[in-house]
């Protein structure tokens, strides 16, 4: 295989079994079929073929009985990319019974309402691990709500924060990603039975009756009008996807981060079978991390393609959805490669909370600066007391006397601040904001928000 997600030895690096059976080749091909099935049985229930043509496609329409070396054959010749398939059908079905076999749409209805019947299963699969691992990151920011670190602006240490918010902010983006997905159920799940030119005249006098039973059976929705040049659908479950893997791409980044020596305050957990680098062994390589990143990009820069889609001719222009061949297997295998991966990390992530401690003290109480500042400055003025403050820090720079001591020294700030009071203020928890109510809000949302995923996972 020439593509990373079916290569034979790097598959399971760049994807996961569960997903690629999704968009395999012959689950594809059934999927097909299956539709086809479907729409000859409702025709036959309502007079529009003979029923023993329905009997005769479906006992036929089993890709695993077909002749698929006549099917490859026909590709190579027709290039035509639903025909070959129906004609091995046709050629098991007894009495010329398979004529009725696609009474009445067009190739592109078939592949669309299967590649929608792919969008869904693969959605379902990915809604399950982000709640997975959305509850993993949730027990986290409740665990740590409290626990004081260095938060970071501009790649600086800038005020304190708790690690629980760290986590809380993660988890409330991979909410807002759940009711993305969610959200995409009544637009996207939709099939399409609507002929060359979307008139439904194909299908004969009861048209709009028998694609309401296809899609019923099909577990699908019938939408107003056919959307065989309308890409929006498929383009809002590729944007959904990118911005999924923005935030994958995010955390994943932020471990790798604080993963680095000078920091080290996070650590990927090693695995049964971890080697690290080749050449130097003692390097701990946040290589999932890194890794995550990479396929995250790829998802990222496959939203390009699904908007490109959008923009087609007339009433069909094959230009434009051939693109969803590419982009919608290639995004969604990787995705939940992703997925996965990173919640193998955060679900066994080792918190150096020592070295967190260590850092957190590494500027010797010049985090605390705002918190002096907005003290003094009710005293003295706040742009006064930002500089008082910023002469004490940059003083730091050129003399071997601590950030407390430089403070002292200024007799503005002696008459306004006792010791005591300094050692009063240069405490890390009396810093940290509404950290705590923040956790406790973004788990409370999720509790909210959770009530409708079954409905989903279900549906």
């Amino acid at each position: 295989m020439s593509h990373i997600i079916d290569n034979e030895f790097y598959k399971d690096s760049w994807g996961t079994p569960e997903m690629r059976q999704v968009f395999d080749d012959r689950v594809r091909y059934q999927r097909w079929l299956d539709i086809e099935v479907v729409l000859a049985k409702v025709q036959a229930e309502m007079g529009g073929i003979p029923q023993e043509a329905a009997d005769e496609i479906a006992r036929a329409a089993k890709i695993e009985e077909l002749d698929t070396d006549f099917i490859k054959a026909e590709l190579g010749k027709t290039g035509h990319s639903l025909l070959p398939l129906l004609k091995a059908v046709q050629k098991r079905c007894r009495d010329n019974l398979g004529e009725y076999i696609h009474y009445g749409p067009t190739t592109q209805d078939i592949e669309d309402t299967g590649a929608v019947l792919e969008i869904k299963d693969a959605s379902k699969i990915l809604l399950r691990d982000l709640i997975r691992i959305e509850k993993a990151i949730l027990f986290l920011a409740e665990k740590y709500k409290d626990f004081p670190m260095a938060g970071r602006t501009h790649n600086q240490q800038g005020l304190p924060i708790t690690l629980g918010l760290k986590f809380a902010n993660w988890a409330a983006e991979i909410r807002r990603g759940i009711e993305r997905l969610k959200g995409i159920r009544e637009r996207v799940f939709v099939g399409m039975l609507h002929g060359g030119t979307g008139t439904m005249a194909g299908l004969g006098e009861r048209a709009w009756e028998t694609a309401e039973k296809v899609m019923e059976r099909l577990g699908l929705g019938l939408p107003p009008t056919g959307w065989g040049s309308a890409r929006d659908t498929v383009a809002e479950y590729q944007v959904v996807l990118g911005i999924l893997a923005g935030s994958l791409g995010r955390v994943s980044n932020e471990i790798f981060q604080l993963a680095r020596t000078e920091i080290n305050e996070f650590r990927e957990p090693l695995g049964e079978h971890y080697v690290g680098s080749s050449t130097m062994p003692h390097k701990r390589n946040p290589e999932v991390t890194e890794f995550i990143v990479a396929m995250c990009r790829i998802v990222m820069s496959n939203v390009q393609l699904a908007l490109q889609a959008m923009v087609s001719e007339h009433e069909r222009d094959t230009r434009a959805w051939r693109l969803d061949w590419h982009s919608i297997p290639e995004s969604s295998i990787m995705l939940h490669k992703a997925l996965s991966a990173l919640t193998f990390i955060v679900e066994g992530l080792e918190i150096d909370e020592k070295r967190i401690g260590q850092n957190l003290d590494m500027l010797h109480g010049m985090l605390f600066s705002e918190a002096l500042m907005f003290y003094l400055g009710k005293k003295v003025g706040k742009q006064t007391a930002h500089h008082l403050i910023r002469d004490a820090i940059l003083g730091t720079q050129n003399t071997d006397k601590t950030f407390k001591e430089l403070l002292m020294d200024s007799r503005v700030i002696r008459e306004n601040l006792s010791l005591a009071e300094l050692d009063s203020i240069m405490d890390y928890s009396k810093h940290v904001g509404e950290s705590g109510r923040q956790v406790q809000a973004v788990r409370a949302l999720s509790a909210k928000l959770s009530a409708t995923d079954e409905d989903f996972l279900n549906c």
